[in-house]
């Protein structure tokens, strides 16, 4: 079995054990789920609270396909998240998503 073989069998029983569900396009995947990084941002008329954090989903899960982009709508434990970042490197296994709450 090559590295990358192991490394992906490792990724699946990480996801198995701790990752969480996640859907987008009416899609279900599992993913690891960081917790939310919670501030304040000032706008017109005073501060409000945002948070943000991210969903990391391995690309073979798309199987190809199309995959999230920038302004897509992600959803997470019952709420639906705007998607503000992207970041698809072409030599990590897995696709890291920046999500924040939607407006």
């Amino acid at each position: 079995m090559s590295l990358k073989d192991e490394k992906a069998e490792d990724l699946a029983k990480i996801l198995h054990t701790i990752g969480e569900t996640v859907t987008w396009n009416s899609r279900s995947f599992r993913a690891l789920v960081s917790e939310p990084a919670i501030g304040e941002e000032l706008n017109l008329g005073g501060f409000t609270g945002t948070g943000d954090f991210t969903v990391k989903i391995p690309i073979a899960d798309f199987n190809g396909g199309p995959r999230p982009k920038l302004g897509d709508v992600i959803g997470f434990d019952g709420d639906r998240f705007r998607i503000t970042r992207v970041t698809n490197h072409p030599r990590y296994p897995m696709l890291v998503l920046v999500v924040s709450p939607r407006d």
